[in-house]
């Protein structure tokens, strides 16, 4: 990538994470939240917007390098993102089984064949339950590229990043958010 492109592409991620000034991330010794509060409520975080069409090839194309994917043209792309942060609903549950996850995966499935869409669930380096998304074939490991530069905010433990071909894009920081995926795609 030349220089002048990847300056177009951090400006870009910059604009895409225009109120992400206060981050929070979670030490290792970090008491999580596993209630729906006020505090998870306030992590809750979303963001619209239209990139240009080289903005759209740029980003497009890093996607698609980084999770070693093709992906036709007319599908819109959506990354399901799980990290360790502040606030997971998700914790609250007493037996981790990937009961919960199979049922995201099947959900997002059936909303992705029906809005044309292609999917990848991807988990950082830090999330908590790590060695069970690493067994798992649909999980892709994080190499610190979306971590690092899609999901910026580390105040919710799950988020979501869409892609449409017109360069629409959302990006929502937050767990139960199929609702919202399926608005966003249904939307011309």
């Amino acid at each position: 990538m030349n220089p002048s492109t990847k300056q177009i592409f951090y400006l870009i991620l910059i604009l895409i994470s225009v109120s992400c000034i206060s981050q929070t991330t979670t030490s290792p010794t970090a008491v999580l939240n596993s209630v729906l509060n006020k505090q998870y409520i306030e992590s809750r975080k979303s963001f619209k917007g239209k990139l240009n069409p080289q903005q759209f090839q740029e980003i497009r194309s890093l996607i698609i390098k980084e999770l070693n994917a093709e992906i036709p043209a007319d599908k819109s792309i959506l990354i399901n993102y799980s990290q360790k942060a502040p606030n997971c609903l998700s914790l609250n549950i007493n037996n981790i089984s990937f009961a919960g996850f199979d049922r995201s995966i099947e959900i997002s499935k059936r909303i992705c064949k029906k809005y044309n869409t292609i999917d990848f669930f991807v988990f950082s380096e830090d999330e908590v339950n790590k060695e069970i998304y690493e067994e798992q074939k649909d999980f892709i490991k994080d190499s610190g590229f979306f971590f690092d530069n899609i999901f910026t905010l580390h105040e919710n433990c799950k988020a979501f990043f869409i892609l449409k071909p017109n360069g629409d894009f959302m990006k929502y920081y937050g767990e139960d958010y199929y609702s919202r995926v399926e608005y966003f795609l249904r939307r011309n």
